[in-house]
């Protein structure tokens, strides 16, 4: 969980960083735009300027599509942006109680198959609204399976991690104050 933290908040940070920067690309490119368009309107109004008035209109409006261009992947990487930090919510709120399961289990010496299921329904549910997160930015209905899980090996396993954690605990002398 805390790798997807770590991976949801990096990329929402590069988004927002793309976005800087395509935002300041379409506030100049609108800038060129109008001057372009007002430079190739005054060179219109005088009859010497006429034949500088075409190329400075095109100018104008090639900078107007590149800014409306640049709105438009404004607005996508804003969708972007929004799932990411959606799913960094949802990751740091799965991962903060899992960590209190997992307290919780530690302090007892044991965990029992309840706490071990409650643990994996977490992870499970998390999986689930992560997709449905993506599906609904993406406007598309999840079709995503939740994986099979061999519990009995996964429950082994995690059961010797937390017996050897606890092991260590028991072991390690007392802190000197």
């Amino acid at each position: 969980m805390a790798g997807e933290v770590h991976h949801y908040r990096l990329v929402a940070k590069k988004y927002k960083r793309a976005r800087k920067f395509i935002n300041w690309g379409a506030a100049g490119s609108s800038v060129l735009s109008a001057a372009f368009s007002s430079a190739s309107f005054g060179s219109a109004l005088s009859v010497v300027g006429l034949p500088a008035a075409v190329p400075l209109g095109g100018a104008g409006g090639c900078f107007a599509l590149v800014s409306s261009a640049m709105i438009l992947a404004g607005k996508k990487l804003d969708s972007k942006i929004k799932k990411h930090q959606e799913i960094t919510t949802l990751a740091v709120a799965k991962r903060d109680t899992v960590n209190r399961l997992l307290s919780n289990a530690l302090n007892n010496n044991a965990v029992s198959s309840h706490e071990f299921d409650t643990i994996l329904s977490e992870f499970q549910q998390y999986n689930f609204l992560k997709d449905q997160v993506q599906a609904r930015m993406l406007r598309q209905p999840s079709t995503r399976k939740l994986p099979d899980v061999d519990v009995q090996k996964l429950e082994k396993d995690i059961r010797g991690r937390l017996e050897a954690e606890m092991i260590k605990k028991i072991t390690k002398p007392p802190a000197l104050n």
